[in-house]
């Protein structure tokens, strides 16, 4: 925005996608520490080794980073996607079961810190147009150089989604065409039709 905000809270830095606070936290804690304790999360992607990675140069997939999201959703502890839940013969008897299994990751103390600073996303910040769906919601958008990718990745008590919006190559969405803008309205859409009446 080319001013300058003074002493930020990480709370208001990513409420308002003020990423020079990201890029001092990155700094603090090392790229070579980061680099080695994001995997945790479940993002296996090549990672750049410099302070932008606090800024999401780094491509991951949406898979990965609505995975990493999911540790802040679930308390702390990862959980691998499962694709198959169970397998039936063909009288619907169960043949084999599939498991979650709980990797912890972050304190829980940690884990509910983070969920709150991302609800101030949604309820004042970048994510806002969210606060439609009148639940309580946890997310985060997000755009790349040039408008090329926009993303939202948002929970609630009962569900976590990822939405990503670009195109197959290398070019603009346009002008202002922000995760805030073109992504949250999807995610928004979707689960008002998935969660429905459900209290």
């Amino acid at each position: 925005e080319q001013r300058y905000f003074g002493p930020t809270r990480l709370r208001d830095a990513l409420t308002f996608s003020r990423n020079v606070v990201t890029v001092k936290i990155a700094e603090k804690l090392g790229v070579k520490y980061l680099t080695s304790y994001i995997p945790r999360f479940g993002i296996h992607s090549h990672l750049a080794h410099n302070l932008s990675l606090a800024l999401g140069t780094s491509e991951v997939t949406l898979e990965e980073l609505t995975r990493a999201y999911g540790v802040f959703a679930n308390g702390g502890n990862f959980f691998e996607p499962l694709y198959i839940t169970k397998i039936t013969d063909n009288f619907g008897r169960p043949i084999h079961e599939f498991t979650l299994t709980k990797k912890p990751v972050l304190a829980p103390e940690d884990a509910y810190l983070m969920t709150s600073m991302l609800q101030s996303v949604v309820e004042r910040g970048t994510g806002k147009a969210v606060r439609a769906l009148g639940r309580p919601v946890a997310g985060k958008t997000g755009t790349s150089n040039d408008f090329q990718d926009a993303w939202f990745v948002g929970y609630t008590p009962e569900m976590l989604v990822g939405v990503w919006v670009g195109y197959d190559e290398k070019r603009s969405l346009g002008e202002k065409e922000t995760g805030g803008r073109v992504a949250a309205p999807i995610w928004l859409d979707f689960m008002q039709k998935a969660l429905g009446e459900t209290p």
